[in-house]
Parts: structure tokens; C-alpha cells; sequence
């Protein structure tokens, strides 16, 4: 809703709506405002529907298939279009919208397929059945389109509802006088102008997203207006220089900006110059600017030919995944259907890069030659579409179905789509994506099923292994049942780099040797071959198959991983150039994955008492003859990788770490892991190894906090702040109850010993999607406890949560009565092979590899951690194997992309050499202030340093250079690459410690460590030495005995004036200030006299002087004695609030005191409880509680009542929001 009669709202208007409705304009869209239509009787404002455009919409747009003339006349006399508009309208968006959802769907169905079939014309039809379209989606020429359809942009549109309120949505589209999408704009100056836009645009829908239900007080948000919404498709939120898209289900995350711009445009700098050149005044683009977002998404999306396309093949409804509940409860995220409405659903819009890639692949299909044309010798339409893992590229299948199969174009209508994979995870989740999309799905079970299907062709999808061809000499690499060694394979690869062979061909499998045979099974040129991680199955013998089978397809390779160089001849004879790339830097900057970090914990394993072990082994073989004993002690002289990785000692230690590393730097945020290991048996025997290391872990946690209570030496600090080994004992102590339930489950593919039985639990299908189904639900949530003062003790009872310790050290929650499943969380899921690809799991947020794995694979393993999830900052990928230690080897065959590939790895490389450049940066603004490093290294020149340091803008740069720097040192912390910086990080943050305490620039004029990373924090409070940590002054009151104490410790008079000066004035700015304008004013004059006229060492004794004053008139008021800083301030707020207010009787000061120290409780309790936030809802409790207060201990209003107390509340409140900080740290 747009803001009226203020500046904010103009520069809504000027810099978004107008531009907005300009570039539609140019586009062929007529624009009107809400008011003109009313004025012109065009639509009452119940209305939602255009009629009377949609009526004539609906005659231009049906017409004879032979002689395409319209057959419905101008008065509509059989009703055709009466009916057609009357079965639109009829669709029920139920009590208050409830419904609408449902109504989304079925609307959006009529509008695709028309109305149901009615009796024709008698003439032209003959009295047969017609389907009355709403829309012409069969012509795809730009004027054309624009001839047959009507679109229409109204500003500010009065809704009326039938309750009797009003909106005004900013921009509503109509195509043919319905509406198909909604656009809120927002003035770029606000904080969050797109999140406010599409908060406002779900809740115009009656739906608001769950965050603004709890955050925004329903009279501050717009009113659902459903109706407007039952055949919308397409929401849009702008604020000038960006906008995102969605659709009324699409939650704040799933909004997305629309970066792309081909293939109307090659880039922005042709977008750039058509916007230039557009004839109108004033321009859309002026000379030197570049287009911005928001002009991206309209030229892309608004078009009217893209816009008809996108609505017709690229939105559809996706029926979700219901999680499992718990008895009686409801809980779980807010879905769009419920039980009686069959499965809930949610409508899926493409993103750009999907649309982009579809739509390059229908240009080729139409434009390139076949093999059968003339002059080719290969096909010329096939090619790779590069998508980074994350990005979507079964829905890009699907959309690539919907386009194919939905167009009345003969050219494209007609292909049969063979979708070939190589798991049966990956071929799931593609059946998925496409049959949600409406296809006809058909699935391959053996090489007979393919050859029948390729035979029959016609409009379908078929799905086929690669398996299924059954070639000779061809072994799947799927992670079946085989048990090779994994880690003499990394080892031969290894080998053959070092004989030369190029590191992109050294992962190449051996060719085979027999004939490959695959029987043809069509001479179609209209198949289409999609290929699923393409990197792994684009081998000569794949391409012989698919020639045999069908030697005139087309063919796509899809990839999540980067081809290698190597091997780029067979790809562009297999499937031709890249098509379409769109790489992890792209997608993190979208959003559509997180950023992934890699963290190496290598570490060298001995032999123990290896002389008693080879005395043992000789013994063993001391009756076997001479020749005997020297082949066994030839075969037995050495540990391979894989005995190493599979010693139960080496693995117990592993999961130790694992185990701990998983408790103190994931599990607070409710999220989950998964371990790859080098065989199946290593799977099981991780899973004893975690349990094992848990129980000792929670044997340790019980000694670290007997009864349930922390150590007294951890109380009052934050966890972050902990040293490590104290920060895993927390969070173990924290969640013990999950740590004590949670499972270790192995998923693994059965091998030999499927015969007696031997891990079935692990290996059998069903159980295997039980465990995977457990793994993708929640954590459970425990209930809240205060750690530095209540006990702790188990719960039984956990509320489901999708998130948990969002704030652990928060207040006791109430006694739950309800309970969750009886079986525990699954927490880990250990793997060999299976679930490296194609598993997607937003929770899991943590790799552990303990597994050689090389190239291709490894970007895709490592691609498990970077999905999406509410409050997930990034994956990390933590390896215990060594397997990045060779990349660069690996990374040589991608060429001219390896920059790219390198740059998705957050690598500690990269991250050394940021903070060297940071660290530079922090050297030379210190330089420029004459610091020295050796400065730094004594008491006076720190204190010296600390002086330099005087200007508030240098301590302002100060603190920004000093935390880049501190940044990107977490970054490469516990890495040993970081000992070179730790010197510098402890001199800078130990003087900024004594800047911010001396200067008083931290809130209370406290320093704190909260703004560095967890372990800078934990670095500076372990290797700080304590007496240089004591000599540092602390802030100390001037209202305090230790005042004079501290000053007189310091020898340099100039510090010690310095000292005198910033405690003085920081007592007057942030106390007298707010409590006697007057008395700030006169000591604040006496303060700048001093300093003009004296010396530092005369400074000192005129300083003292006025601190002996204001310590004077702070002791005039005996009833304040001892009363804390912010008790006094609010002493203050309450008598000057009760003086405002000539309707009450000013107490006694006995009662004034008495009254302040009751509100000031009330105040500590309700700022210092868990979410307590200076704004909304929460102000208006406060204000609630602090006038109930008031009124119960007598503060009463001889005229007025309630509402002159609830004032002085106010009063009070107000003021408290710019102190909340204050009153929460005041012990």
C-alpha cells in the first residue's frame, strides 16, 4: 500500500510506480488509474474482473480453426462468453479467503484450458461441443499477441471487500480484464523496501507470511483483499533499483530477483541501449546510467509475449511433502490446502536462469539442423546446460516439458523426452519434478521397456537408467553393491599424474575392450535424450548406446559440476557447446544456495608398540617355511589408505572430533550432518564409534555441570565467548536430551552379505527411506532454561520446532503437555556412496569426508551442504581425509573455468591471503596516526597509541579496518596459516579494548567482544595475558570510590587528564543530560573552560574539582543513596512525566522513590526477557505493564483516569527504548 501525503511516498511514486508503469508502457501496455475506470463505469469497486473488456477479449479470441474468424457475435446472443465469465466468477475463494488457494488453482486452470465444454454455434459448429478460451496462448508473434489480447496496467485500484474496507494495491496487470499479477512498490529509502513490499502483498492476499503475523501489529499491515487474488499468478515486489518475483504462496525466501535478460537481450549493455532509445520524455535510461533490476524483470517478464509464455509453461502448483506431526498438535509450516482439499499444494514460478536455459534449448530444437538435414554430419541442437548443484535443474526438466508438450507448435509438441540417469535417487526426484509439472511420465523397468517406448514415440517422458542398456563390459559407478577400494582407485589416479598422463584424463575409466551392441530402436529426429549429471555418464560408451538406440536424437547434458578440458572433444561430439552456464558464485549472490566453507582436520597416525607388534606377527609365521614368511611379510609391510580408514582406532578418534565439532558449531542452530566414509562396514563401524564417544561425552558433561548448573566461572558470559572445549560442553549440557536420543544411521547399498542377513537394517529400501524421511524433519526443540541461574533438568516433553537455541540463555518456557514421536532424531546419516548426489536436504549443514573422492564427485559431495533454510548462513565441509590437498591438480583440466570452480570453495588459501591484505590495511592507517607496531608491545605506548586516537573519526575507521581484518582471520582460524596474524590480533584488539573503554564509545561505555567472530573472541580471551588485561583502565564511574584510585595509578598526567576528561563528560552527556537540561548546560561550560585554559598537569586538579561537584549534587537526594544509574534516570523520567501531567497530584518524595524502584523492576524484567524488541507490540506491552504498575501501587489522576497515568507510562517508555541495553547489562 502506498504511503500517501508525505516525502517517502513521492519518492515511491517518482523513482518506482512511475518508471515502473513507463517501461510497460513501451512494452504495448496501456496503463489507466483505479479512478478512471470507476469514473468511466467500467467496474464497480467490488469488482475484480474487467467484464466488459474480458467479453470482448473472449470474441477476439476464439475463432474458426479454418477460416480464423470470430464466431461469437458482437451482442453474445448464445451466451457464450456470459457463461465463460459467469464459470470464472463462480470459482469460491470461501469465508474470508480460506479457500483461496484452491480457488488459485482452479481459476489458473480454467485459464490455461479454457471453460468447460459447452454446445457450439449452431452454424459453425454444428451443435458439438466448443471450449470457450479466456486467453489466446497459441500465437507466439509480439504483434500479434498484442492484437488478439488486451493488457492493461491500472494504478492505485480501489478494492472493496464485501465486510465494507477498502486497499488500494499500487500496480494490478490484467491480461483481457483479468488479473494476472500484483506489484507493491516501495521508496528505495526504506531499510527492507522488497521485504516490506511482498509482506504487504501476502498479506493483501489474507495470507500474511508467518514472520509479519508475529512481527507487525495487524493495523500497521494491509487488509486481505482475496478476491483480487483468485486468478492472480505472479506477485512482484519493486523498489526502483530492484524487485523480486513470486506467487501468492511464495514465502519472503522464495521471492527472487530477475538477473538475466537473455534471450530477448545478449546482455544488460543491449538492454541498456533499447531502454536509451525509447521515445519518450523523460527517458527511461539517461546517458551513464545502467539498467537496474527492476528494468531487468519488466523488459524479461512483463513483455507481453514472455509474459504469456512464463504464465503458460513456467508457473505451476507442486503438491508438498506433509511433515510428519505430532498427536493432537498442528503444527509444522502453514500449507495451502487441507485434508478435505486432498494434498497441499504450492505454486512454483521459474527463476531466471531456468527460463533462460529453456528457453535456449526450444531456439536450437527449432533452429539447428538434425543429422538428417543437409549438409550436417552431426546433430547440431544438442549442447550442456551448466547449472551449479542447488540451482534447480529438475524443475528445469520439468519446464522444459511443460514448453515442449504444451505448445501447439508441431515442431516442438511432438518430441519424446528419454530422461537417462544413473541413480535411483536422482531418477526419483526428477519423476517428481516432472509429474508435478502435468507431464505423462512413463519409467523404463528393463532395456525392452526403452526399446518399445523409443518405438512408439509421441508426446511422453521416459525415464531410463543407464543400467537398463545392459552393455557389455560396462560397470555402474553409482554406488551399487561393490566394495572396491576406494582408496587404491585415488591412488592409481594419483599414479598415472605422475606418469604423465594429463590430470583432466587421469579419472578416465579404461575403454572396454569387448563390442558395445544396443539394439535401434527409432529413426526419429523428434527424441530428445536429457542426460542428468552429465559429468559422470558422457563416456564413448554412453554416446555408442544412445547412437545405437536413437541415432538421430538430440541430445542435452545437464550438470551440476564443470567439464574438464580433457575430455571436451567427446562432450562437444556427444552433445555439443555449452548451451547455458550458471555458476555457485551467481547462485550464492541470488540466494538459491548458501556459501560453502571447506575446513581441513587432517592429522598423522602412529604405530603403537610397533616393535611388540612385528615381534607378535614373526611369531605367527615362525612354522611357515623362508620363502613362505617373506611373501606374507611382502603383503603384510605395509597399511594401505583404506586399513587406515577403516582401523577402528582411527575411527573412534574421528568420531570423537566429528562429534564434538557437530555439538559446539552446529546443533545450536538446529541443524544436521552427514559422514562419507571409504566403505560400507567403515559406515557401521562409525555409527559404534558415535555412540561410544557420545556416552562418554555426556559422562563429561555431567562432571562439568553437577546438579544441572553451569560453573561459576562461565556464568555471565556469552557462549560464543567460551574457550573451545567449554563452548562443547555447554552445548552439550545445553541439548543433552538430543544428544542423549539422537541416531547414527548408515545408508548403505547391500553387498555379498545380504545372504545371513548381516546389515539389513542399513541396506534394505524401505528402512533406508524411513531413516532419510526421519533425517529431512526437524530437530526437536528443548525447553528454554535461563543457564546462569536455573537448573537444569531433562525434559520428556519436547515441542516439535523447525529451529533450535535460537536463544538458549532465555527465560524457563511453560511445562508442554503434549510429546513427540517416540523415535529419536535421526541426526547423522553415514554414507559411502549413496545420497553424495542428488539428495536434497536444506538441514544439513555439515560434511564430514573420511573418503578419497576426486573431481566431479567432490563438487557434488560437498554441494550437499549449500540448500537453502531458514537461518542457515552457509555449509561447511569438513575433511578428514586430505581430499582438497591435491585440487589444483584436479582443478588443471577446467581450463579457463577453474577460476570460477576455485572460487565456489571457500579454500584457506584465499582466505590467508585476504587477511594478509586486510592486515596491511590496519598497518597503515596506524602508520598514519605515528603508531608503531613496538608501540603496541608497551604500557605507554599503547596509552599513547590510545591519545593519537582522540577524534571520533578515527576511531571510527579504526573500528571498521580492525574488523575486516578480524573477519577474514575467522575465517582461517584454528588453520596454522593464521599464527603469523595472532601477534597483530592481539595488540590491535587489546588496544581498541582500551580506545573504546577510555573513550566511552561502546553502549554504558563498556567494551565488549561481541562484535568479533566466535573464535577471534575465544583467541583474544585465551591468549590475552591477565596482568597487561588489569593494567587497562576500566570504565570506571566517576560516582564510584575506585575513580580516584584508578586515575592515580596512572604516571603520564596526560592520560590521566584524558581519563578524567571522557569519564566527565560521558557521565554529562549520557546522565545529567537526561535528567537537568540546565545542570548539563553549566557543568558542560566548566568542562570547556578547563580544557581551553589549562595544561594537563593543572587539568587534573581542575577536573577533580568538578567531579567533586557533581558528585555532590548526585548525593543531595539522600532516597537515591545507592540506587543504580539507570534507577536514577528512570527516578527522573517518572517525576518529570508526572510534573507534565496537571491532572496529578505530584507524590511525596518517599512515594516518588517508591514508585520509580517498583517500575524500574517492571522495566528490567520485560526488556531483559527473550525477543524482547524496542518497537511494535512489544512497546505496547511494556507500556501496558508499566501503567498497571502505576495505578496498583496509588499513582492516580484527579481528573482523566486511566488514560493520564497510561501517559506517564508513555513518558517512561519512551524513554526506556533508547536505553534497553543499558537496563539489560545493569547488574
Amino acid at each position: 500500500m502506498a504511503v500517501r501525503g508525505g516525502a517517502r511516498s513521492e519518492i515511491e511514486r517518482d523513482e518506482v510506480e512511475t518508471p515502473f508503469i513507463r517501461q510497460l508502457e513501451s512494452l504495448g501496455w496501456t496503463h489507466v488509474t483505479g479512478k478512471d475506470l470507476a469514473d468511466g463505469k467500467e467496474r464497480d469497486y467490488t469488482d475484480v474482473l474487467l467484464k466488459n473488456r474480458l467479453t470482448k477479449a473472449i470474441r477476439r479470441v476464439n475463432r474458426l480453426h479454418d477460416s480464423n474468424a470470430e464466431w461469437i457475435d458482437t451482442e453474445d446472443q448464445d451466451g457464450h462468453a456470459t457463461r465463460a465469465i459467469a464459470t470464472l466468477e463462480s470459482v469460491s475463494i470461501g469465508p474470508q479467503g480460506r479457500n483461496l488457494h484452491d480457488a488459485n488453482f482452479q481459476a489458473t486452470d480454467l485459464l490455461l484450458h479454457g471453460a468447460p465444454p459447452m454446445r457450439g454455434h449452431a452454424v459453425h459448429h454444428k451443435g458439438h461441443d466448443v471450449i470457450v478460451q479466456y486467453i489466446d496462448w497459441e500465437i507466439e508473434n509480439e504483434e500479434q499477441i498484442k492484437e488478439r489480447n488486451d493488457f492493461l496496467v491500472v494504478s492505485q485500484l480501489r478494492v472493496r471487500t464485501p465486510a465494507g474496507y477498502e486497499e488500494i494495491p499500487d500496480l494490478v496487470l490484467f491480461v483481457n480484464g483479468i488479473p494476472v499479477a500484483v506489484v507493491e512498490c516501495k521508496s528505495p529509502d526504506l531499510q527492507d523496501p522488497v521485504g516490506l513490499a511482498i509482506r504487504d502483498l501476502r498479506a493483501y492476499t489474507g495470507n500474511p507470511v508467518e514472520c509479519d503475523a508475529d512481527e507487525r501489529d495487524p493495523r500497521e499491515r494491509p487488509r486481505g483483499i482475496p478476491a483480487l487474488f483468485k486468478t492472480v499468478q505472479l506477485l512482484i515486489a519493486a523498489a526502483g533499483t530492484t524487485a523480486q518475483l513470486g506467487t501468492i504462496t511464495s514465502r519472503l525466501r522464495d521471492f527472487a530477483p530477475w538477473r538475466s535478460v537473455e534471450p530477448d537481450y545478449k546482455n544488460t549493455d543491449e538492454l541498456r541501449d533499447a531502454l536509451r532509445q525509447v521515445d519518450v520524455t523523460p527517458k527511461l535510461l539517461e546517458a551513464g546510467e545502467e539498467p537496474t533490476e527492476q528494468q531487468q524483470l519488466v523488459a524479461a517478464v512483463l513483455k507481453p509475449v514472455n509474459l504469456l509464455n512464463i504464465l503458460r509453461h513456467y508457473v505451476f502448483a507442486m503438491p508438498l511433502k506433509e511433515k510428519k506431526r505430532q498427536p493432537g498438535k498442528s503444527g509444522g509450516r502453514k500449507q495451502t490446502a487441507d485434508a478435505s482439499h486432498g494434498a497441499p499444494k504450492t505454486k512454483a514460478v521459474c527463476r531466471h536462469q531456468q527460463y533462460r536455459a529453456v528457453e535456449k534449448i526450444v531456439h536450437r530444437l527449432r533452429n539447428r539442423r538434425t543429422r538428417l538435414d543437409p549438409g550436417a554430419t552431426e546433430d547440431e541442437r544438442g549442447g550442456v546446460i551448466w547449472h551449479t548443484q542447488g540451482s534447480g535443474k529438475s524443475l528445469t526438466m520439468a519446464f522444459l516439458a511443460r514448453r515442449l508438450h504444451m505448445s501447439r507448435d508441431e515442431a516442438l509438441n511432438t518430441y519424446t523426452l528419454l530422461v537417462v540417469t544413473d541413480r535411483t535417487q536422482l531418477q526419483d526426484q526428477l519423476d517428481a519434478a516432472i509429474r508435478r509439472g502435468g507431464r505423462s511420465i512413463k519409467t523404463a523397468e528393463r532395456q525392452a521397456d526403452i526399446e518399445g517406448m523409443l518405438r512408439v514415440g509421441g508426446r511422453h517422458v521416459v525415464f531410463a537408467m543407464i543400467q537398463k542398456f545392459g552393455v557389455a563390459g560396462f560397470t555402474s559407478t553409482g554406488g551399487g553393491g561393490d566394495d572396491r577400494s576406494l582408496a587404491d582407485e585415488y591412488k592409481a589416479v594419483r599414479q598415472r599424474i605422475a606418469a604423465g598422463v594429463e590430470s583432466a584424463e587421469a579419472t578416465d575409466p579404461v575403454p572396454d575392450t569387448e563390442p558395445l551392441r544396443f539394439p535401434r530402436c527409432t529413426e526419429s529426429t523428434k527424441v530428445l535424450v536429457l542426460i542428468d549429471e552429465a559429468h559422470r555418464s558422457h563416456t564413448s560408451m554412453l554416446h555408442t548406446c544412445l547412437r545405437q538406440a536413437a541415432p538421430n536424437a538430440a541430445r542435452i547434458g545437464f550438470t551440476g559440476t564443470p567439464i574438464m578440458e580433457g575430455k571436451l572433444r567427446d562432450t562437444e561430439r556427444i552433445f555439443g557447446p555449452f548451451i547455458d552456464k550458471y555458476m555457485m558464485a551467481e547462485a550464492e549472490h541470488d540466494k538459491v544456495v548458501v556459501p560453502i566453507r571447506y575446513e581441513g582436520r587432517t592429522g598423522p597416525a602412529d604405530v603403537r608398540q610397533g616393535e611388540d607388534l612385528d615381534a607378535k606377527f614373526e611369531n605367527l609365521i615362525a612354522d611357515r617355511t623362508e620363502e613362505q614368511r617373506k611373501v606374507l611379510r611382502k603383503k603384510y609391510s605395509q597399511l594401505t589408505e583404506r586399513d587406515v580408514a577403516e582401523s577402528v582406532t582411527m575411527i573412534r578418534a574421528k568420531a570423537d572430533d566429528m562429534l564434538r565439532h557437530y555439538v559446539a558449531h552446529v546443533l545450536s542452530g538446529g541443524f544436521k550432518a552427514q559422514v562419507a566414509v571409504v566403505s560400507r562396514r567403515a559406515t557401521v563401524e562409525y555409527r559404534h564409534a558415535l555412540r561410544d564417544v557420545r556416552a562418554e561425552l555426556l559422562e563429561e558433561v555431567a562432571e562439568f555441570a553437577p546438579q544441572g548448573r553451569l560453573p561459576e566461572r562461565l556464568r555471565g558470559a556469552e557462549p560464543r565467548d567460551f574457550a573451545e572445549k567449554d563452548r562443547v560442553l555447554y552445548w552439550a549440557w545445553r541439548f543433552q536430551e538430543i544428544i542423549r536420543r539422537m541416531e547414527f544411521v548408515p545408508v548403505i547399498s547391500a553387498g555379498g552379505e545380504r545372504k545371513n542377513g548381516l546389515w539389513r537394517e542399513w541396506t534394505e529400501e524401505n528402512q533406508q527411506k524411513q531413516h532419510i524421511e526421519r533425517f529431512l524433519e526437524d530437530l526437536p526443540q528443548l525447553p528454554r532454561d535461563n543457564p546462569w541461574g536455573v537448573t537444569y533438568t531433562p525434559q520428556p516433553i519436547l515441542p516439535r520446532m523447525g529451529m533450535i537455541a535460537k536463544q538458549p540463555w532465555s527465560a524457563p518456557a511453560p511445562v508442554q503437555t503434549s510429546s513427540i514421536p517416540e523415535e529419536a532424531p535421526v541426526t547423522f546419516l553415514i554414507v559411502k556412496s549413496m545420497l553424495l548426489t542428488g539428495f536434497d536436504a536444506p538441514g544439513e549443514q555439515v560434511l564430514y569426508l573420511d573418503r578419497p573422492i576426486r573431481d566431479a564427485e567432490l563438487l557434488q559431495a560437498i554441494a550437499r551442504v549449500n540448500r537453502p533454510a531458514s537461518g542457515k548462513e552457509g555449509g561447511t565441509v569438513v575433511d578428514y581425509y586430505g581430499v582438497l590437498a591435491p585440487l589444483s591438480d584436479a582443478l588443471s583440466g577446467y581450463g579457463k573455468e577453474a577460476p570460477a570452480v576455485r572460487a565456489s570453495l571457500r579454500d584457506v588459501e584465499s582466505a590467508v591471503a585476504d587477511t594478509g591484505e586486510a592486515a596491511k590495511k590496519v598497518q597503515a592507517f596506524l602508520a598514519d596516526k605515528n603508531i608503531s607496531g613496538n608501540d603496541l608491545d608497551t604500557r605507554g605506548g599503547r596509552a599513547r597509541a590510545m591519545l593519537a586516537l582522540c577524534h571520533e573519526d578515527d576511531r571510527a575507521l579504526f573500528d571498521k579496518e580492525l574488523g575486516e581484518f578480524l573477519g577474514t582471520l575467522e575465517r582461517v582460524l584454528p588453520h596454522e596459516d593464521a599464527l603469523g596474524f595472532l601477534r597483530d590480533a592481539k595488540r590491535w584488539a587489546l588496544l581498541q579494548q582500551r580506545v573504546r573503554r577510555h573513550y566511552r564509545d561502546a553502549p554504558g561505555g563498556l567494551f565488549s567482544l561481541r562484535g568479533y567472530g566466535r573464535k577471534v573472541r575465544a583467541l583474544i580471551a585465551e591468549h590475552l595475558e591477565a596482568p597487561e588485561i588489569i593494567q587497562v583502565i576500566p570504565p570506571v564511574s566517576i560516582l564510584s570510590e575506585a575513580f580516584d584510585d584508578a586515575v592515580q595509578s596512572i604516571e603520564d598526567p596526560r592520560e590521566a587528564a584524558a581519563e578524567m576528561e571522557h569519564a566527565l563528560r560521558y557521565h554529562l552527556e549520557e546522565r545529567v543530560r537526561r535528567e537537568d537540561e540546565a545542570k548539563y548546560k553549566q557543568l558542560s561550560k566548566a568542562l570547556k573552560e578547563v580544557l581551553e585554559n589549562m595544561d594537563a598537569r593543572w587539568q587534573i586538579d581542575q577536573l577533580a574539582g568538578l567531579i567533586t561537584q557533581v558528585r555532590q549534587e548526585q548525593d543531595d537526594d539522600p532516597l537515591l543513596s545507592g540506587a543504580t544509574l539507570m534507577e536514577r534516570r528512570l527516578h527522573g523520567w517518572l517525576k518529570s512525566g508526572i510534573d507534565s501531567r496537571t491532572a496529578i497530584r505530584p507524590p511525596e518524595p518517599a512515594k516518588l522513590r517508591a514508585l520509580s524502584a517498583s517500575v524500574y523492576e517492571v522495566v528490567r524484567e520485560q526488556v531483559r526477557s527473550v525477543g524482547y524488541r524496542a518497537q511494535g507490540k512489544h512497546v505496547t506491552r511494556l507500556t501496558a505493564h508499566v501503567t498497571e504498575r502505576l495505578r496498583a501501587d496509588g499513582l492516580e489522576a484527579e481528573s482523566g483516569g486511566t488514560d493520564e497515568v497510561r501517559a506517564v507510562a508513555r513518558h517512561i517508555v519512551n524513554h526506556v527504548q533508547e536505553h534497553v541495553q543499558e537496563f539489560r547489562e545493569e547488574r
